[in-house]
């Protein structure tokens, strides 16, 4: 299927209305209204509720399943003078985690060291080289985070050379003959049947957050008082960054992040904004995903996250500026890299069945660190599951990205005969197949597909929160809509349409004229818009148009102006 017979076929779904009885004595507009109705708030204790989360709603980390064992093996780690190491991963979440957990551990006293592995050489989560070299250099205890949680052989094997192992992860749990596949070790995640923690989602960093909580919580003497709500910058980061849902302790913890974050202590993330020029007083999500987040993932996508973990942690402001403008640096090469890979995979993709429900592709030169970023804007652009793999030779190592309508975990559960390792979420997954199983694996997984993917879910549906006119995108519109951040999975950026509007003026813009400026009017209003990647060439901008947008603000010389940043256009019916 095209990109055309996407556009063609594309669902525009405004979503319900909001009942006449709703919040009928506050003082919101129809718009702030609906807008509080589509993300489930009931009524005005939870609209204050979510626009202005409290810190002391956070569940006690005590809830969670491991923990109480967990505190209790870190005293006994201070009292005996132990060796600690966190065992990391390396993308934006597994590297925050390992700071979170780094920092407190340290202070608490414990000889604490930390290990990520390498991307390209170790892929994801422990193995026996690493913890060879760890029990070799003399340490005690080894805590994961953002990773472990189907490490079940691994686990045995450190047992074996005296370590003491405990997991903290957030990923899903595997099952074999109905049983959770859970390693024979102390393990927190809340997704642990067993484990009655309210609330399910907590990001990699999320989960290390937690265990920080507890241990200010139960070591109080040990800990400065007040340090707690200091890490939280790099919770919020991990979890914006990780993609998980932003709704109830991990909204409450990118909220207070976020405020964090624009107050800072640390230099890396002071260098990190001013590398990327990103204005500390203005960070939101976006900022984070978008500017931020990539510069300290692209470490652990082309060398290692050494880089990465150490600019968190730095206080030297002159080495934080240097090791800022490396991963500047490298982000840059990752941007041409995957702009290249993504111009081969469409090759590749052009090569099979239009009618596959899912792509698994592979390629020699495709380095496994951008291969995820490669998987996701394909799933985008077809709108399918894509898998990308780096062939290694013997083995393959890739990135599975899906659509809501299809859980590529489960797909893989399904496909694991033909698996070495696999893990991640619903719509986002990591895997290793022999080179000789690769043909089985595509098979295997198209058969998955075909049986679960109906052709009506392969076109993309643009849920729209209301309707609204051109009058509405305004400074008090995004004022309002600034009070709904953060925004993420579960808390999207409202998206609005407008009806039957003109196109007063036009011009393509970009190095390759690839995106659109614009000016709509509906007779009274003018306002600017941008529609980034416009691929709708054959359009008549001179008839009505309807457009979903999303409201943005651009500030120029003091100015401050507001305009429709656009996801789609269509002319009206």
């Amino acid at each position: 299927m095209t990109k055309q017979d996407l556009k063609q076929k594309e669902r525009w779904t405004v979503k319900e209305k909001f009942p006449k009885s709703y919040l009928k004595d506050s003082d919101f507009s129809d718009l702030e209204k609906q807008l509080l109705f589509t993300r489930g708030i009931q009524n005005e204790k939870e609209v204050g509720d979510f626009i202005n989360p409290r810190y002391d709603a956070l569940h006690d980390p005590f809830l969670m399943k491991g923990m109480k064992e967990t505190v209790e093996r870190i005293k006994k780690a201070v009292e005996l003078n132990e060796k600690a190491v966190v065992y990391g991963d390396y993308d934006v979440d597994g590297i925050t985690a390992t700071a979170v957990l780094f920092e407190v551990l340290n202070e608490l006293g414990i000889k604490t060291e930390y290990y990520i592995p390498k991307r390209n050489l170790e892929g994801y989560g422990l193995n026996t080289d690493a913890l060879d070299e760890i029990a070799k250099n003399g340490a005690n205890l080894v805590i994961t985070v953002d990773c472990g949680v189907t490490a079940v052989d691994e686990v045995e094997y450190a047992k074996k050379l005296g370590l003491d192992i405990i997991i903290t992860d957030h990923h899903s749990i595997r099952e074999e003959k109905g049983k959770e596949a859970l390693p024979e070790t102390i393990v927190i995640n809340p997704k642990q049947k067993a484990c009655g923690y309210p609330y399910k989602e907590l990001s990699g960093s999320g989960i290390a957050f937690k265990l920080a909580q507890a241990l200010y919580k139960e070591i109080p003497e040990k800990l400065t008082e007040g340090q707690e709500k200091w890490l939280l910058d790099l919770a919020a980061l991990g979890t914006v960054c990780d993609v998980v849902p932003l709704t109830g302790e991990n909204r409450t913890i990118a909220y207070f992040g976020t405020k964090v974050i624009q107050k800072t202590k640390r230099a890396g993330i002071k260098m990190l904004a001013e590398v990327s020029r990103t204005d500390m007083e203005k960070v939101d999500s976006y900022k984070m995903g978008f500017q931020l987040g990539p510069r300290l993932n692209a470490a652990g996508r082309l060398e290692t996250a050494e880089k990465a973990i150490q600019l968190l942690l730095t206080k030297d402001v002159n080495e934080a500026r240097m090791m800022a403008l490396e991963l500047n640096e490298l982000n840059q090469q990752r941007q041409e890299l995957t702009r290249r890979i993504v111009a081969e995979a469409i090759t590749e993709v052009e090569k099979k069945n239009p009618k596959s429900k899912l792509y698994l592709l592979k390629g020699e030169s495709w380095p496994a660190g951008v291969v995820g970023i490669v998987a996701s804007r394909l799933a985008e652009k077809y709108f399918k599951p894509v898998i990308v793999c780096e062939d290694k030779g013997s083995e393959c190592q890739g990135s599975a990205r899906s659509p809501k309508c299809f859980n590529i975990v489960e797909a893989l559960e399904e496909a694991s005969e033909y698996l070495v390792r696999y893990g991640g979420h619903a719509r986002a997954a990591g895997i290793t197949v022999k080179k000789e199983h690769f043909v089985l694996l595509e098979n295997k997984l198209l058969e998955i597909s075909d049986g679960k993917i109906k052709e009506e879910d392969l076109v993309p549906e643009y849920k729209i929160d209301s309707e609204t006119s051109l009058s509405d995108i305004c400074e008090k519109t995004y004022g309002f809509l600034r009070r709904l951040e953060p925004f993420g999975m579960g808390n999207p950026m409202p998206v609005l349409v407008s009806r039957g509007i003109k196109v007063d003026s036009f011009k393509k813009v970009g190095k390759s004229f690839e995106h659109l400026k614009v000016v709509f009017t509906d007779g009274k209003e003018k306002i600017n818009g941008i529609y980034f990647s416009f691929t709708g060439d054959g359009m008549d901008l001179q008839k009505n148009v309807d457009v979903v947008f999303n409201v943005s603000e651009n500030e120029w010389a003091g100015r401050k102006s507001y305009e429709a940043r656009c996801i789609a256009i269509k002319e009206s019916e």
